[in-house]
């Protein structure tokens, strides 16, 4: 799983909360507009981060919307997007930096999953050294690729499994008995 850069993270949240199949900046400033106000802080980030201010300005009819538009970008002036751990921010009203916060926690899920990958590596390990079990019993067992399994037991690449395949692995290994 790669991380995230911050305009493919932005986005894929527009055109998600937006219910889109296209990012039409024209369409979705309608929509911020009047039936979907969610979207206006991402929309916002997104026209900042890809240098579309005043693209999305000429879509704006209403003075309020332009005039936040305006002084969130002259907050973020110089504010890299791609860094989740830049306290430039802290500078941006609430609502913003709660959209920047959710780029940060999609940013730091890999090394979450990654580190409870590598806790269930550990405890399959010991259970399979504990019960003797073999890898290819594992893989027939559950029906999983006998290579991708062994480069993560025997060389522990926790990046050949998923999360849940990892769970699968180590819960088996907790049931079967020897």
């Amino acid at each position: 799983m790669r991380r995230p850069n911050f305009k493919g993270w932005v986005t894929k949240e527009l055109l998600y909360l937006s219910a889109e199949n296209t990012l039409n900046l024209r369409r979705l400033s309608f929509l911020a507009q009047s039936t979907v106000p969610r979207l206006w802080e991402r929309l916002v980030l997104y026209a900042i981060a890809t240098n579309q201010v005043t693209r999305l300005t000429s879509f704006l009819h209403r003075e309020d919307m332009i005039a936040e538009l305006a002084t969130i970008h002259k907050l973020a002036e110089g504010f890299d997007f791609n860094d989740p751990n830049n306290n430039g921010c802290l500078q941006l009203p609430p609502r913003y930096r709660k959209a920047l916060l959710s780029y940060k926690a999609a940013y730091q899920n890999i090394d979450t999953r990654n580190a409870s990958k590598k806790l269930r590596w550990e405890k399959s390990v010991e259970l399979q050294k504990k019960k003797g079990i073999s890898t290819t019993q594992i893989c027939e067992a559950l029906g999983l690729d006998i290579g991708n399994v062994t480069a993560y037991l025997k060389r522990s690449d926790i990046n050949r499994v998923s999360l849940e395949k990892a769970t699968d692995i180590m819960k088996y290994l907790y049931t079967v008995s020897v």
